[in-house]
């Protein structure tokens, strides 16, 4: 891989054992609680990533066609249109090694060329990857907030014990 494609699988693989491990304890009615008015639950946020790492790569990168594995666009999906945990735990992985290929092959010029998002405007092919590794960033920390809220949670919260160093510790 070059180094964008370095960088950028580096990014899309950096939390993603947190995550999983934080979806690994679930039940299928744990991956399905809202924890309020206007939020999302565990799988939806795990479709999200998963349709995005997908098919945004896809309209905006490959001009392939989309895909919906599961017979629906996540976003139309009622909660009865939900695949399983183990779905769509499946179809993360498809996507990751899809992803992993598509960066194995790209060059550098393939990062350079424009690209118009309609809610982004004139973006890069670089630009798009971003959007993707931050939008992974983004739900992998809801899907680890939405964990913790879930009444007798099974997840563990992380213990941080890094910022106990004294070498964290500033002297004035």
């Amino acid at each position: 891989m070059i180094p964008y494609s370095q960088s950028i699988w580096a990014g899309l693989e950096f939390r993603k054992p947190m995550m999983l491990r934080n979806i690994e304890p679930l039940s299928e009615e744990q991956m399905l609680w809202i924890p309020g008015t206007e939020r999302k639950s565990i799988a939806w946020q795990l479709w999200h990533i998963t349709e995005v790492e997908d098919n945004w790569v896809r309209s905006m990168i490959t001009n392939e066609k989309l895909r919906f594995p599961f017979n629906i666009q996540m976003r139309k999906a009622s909660e009865e249109d939900y695949p399983p945990k183990a779905k769509l735990i499946e179809y993360f992985h498809e996507v990751r090694e899809i992803s992993k290929y598509r960066l194995e092959v790209a060059s550098e010029s393939d990062y350079t060329r424009k690209v118009e998002d309609p809610d982004f405007g004139k973006c890069t092919v670089l630009d798009i990857w971003m959007g993707v590794v931050t939008s992974f960033a983004w739900h992998a920390g809801q899907i680890a907030l939405t964990a913790k809220l879930l009444p007798d949670t099974p997840v563990t919260t992380m213990k941080f014990d890094y910022w106990k160093d004294d070498k964290w510790q500033h002297n004035v």
